[in-house]
């Protein structure tokens, strides 16, 4: 009866991961318009603010360069 037990594992294991690969891969609800058009301004809202890297002052727009303010 051991053998039974022993068994059991790898065939729950497989069963648990079926069935969470069957939920992973269903559609996801279709959004509403009213949804989608929130997430559009969202998005939009998103690209009129400045990038992060020029309120920091660092990469291209400003910041130190190669070989500045190291000391040499």
């Amino acid at each position: 009866m051991a053998w039974v037990w022993w068994l059991s594992g790898p065939v729950v294991a497989t069963v648990l991961a079926a069935c969470w690969s069957w939920l992973r891969s269903r559609p996801r609800p279709e959004r509403t318009t009213a949804q989608a058009v929130r997430d559009h301004q969202d998005y939009l809202a998103a690209l009129a603010q400045p990038p992060r890297s020029q309120d920091r002052g660092t990469g291209a727009a400003g910041g130190r360069g190669a070989g500045e303010g190291t000391g040499d």
